[in-house]
């Protein structure tokens, strides 16, 4: 169950800080490396200024036990994108499942990907803060407006038994030099919310 702070943002129950081993085994490969961002909004900040510089931030390590992709009800992030130029302005979501080595896994290192994004009819307002979620009506809300992402693509087998190896919110690197985005928080929540997951991104 999600609680929520008087000003109706719902209560982070983890965390993850930029500058500890935990902040970059999260942002892993991203270039440039998230920072604070400059007009004090909670998050990590990304400004590209070249080639193709992008993040992957990856919030998600198996527990007590591994999570199937049959569990997870949603996926979600909190952000705001401050420029846009077209589409590759947008970030997205990516969850990869682990390998079987049975022949069948897609990747070098994981067997199954999967990616939403946005959808192209929805409005996208420089500067502000959305939920950006799989579902249209998520279960944990933030007091923002929400965007629906739709899957998009994908590779693998892409089976509900198969377990997660992590999630991610990626940028692309053929975004325009100028792309500055804000991510605040990510999360997911299991069928009848029995474990309800939302991480602050904090620099």
């Amino acid at each position: 169950m999600t609680t929520y702070s008087s000003d109706g943002i719902p209560i982070h129950n983890g965390k993850i800080n930029v500058n500890t081993a935990g902040g970059m085994a999260a942002y892993a490969d991203s270039m440039p490396i998230p920072t604070g961002d400059p007009d004090n909004r909670k998050g990590w900040y990304f400004a590209k200024s070249s080639g193709a510089e992008k993040f992957n931030y990856y919030y998600y390590g198996q527990g007590s036990r591994a999570i199937t992709l049959a569990e997870v009800a949603e996926y979600y992030f909190v952000g705001a994108v401050d420029t846009y130029v077209n589409g590759a302005s947008l970030p997205f979501m990516v969850i990869y499942t682990k390998m079987q080595g049975d022949g069948n896994d897609a990747g070098a290192w994981y067997r199954s990907k999967i990616t939403y994004s946005l959808h192209s009819s929805q409005l996208v307002q420089l500067g502000i803060k959305s939920q950006f979620s799989t579902v249209s009506n998520p279960s944990t809300k933030f007091p923002f407006s929400r965007k629906h992402l739709n899957v998009v693509g994908g590779v693998g087998p892409q089976d509900p038994s198969e377990e997660i190896l992590t999630m991610s919110v990626q940028s692309d690197s053929g975004a325009d030099n100028t792309t500055k985005i804000l991510i605040s928080h990510v999360g997911y929540c299991l069928h009848n919310r029995t474990e309800d997951v939302n991480i602050l991104l904090s620099a």
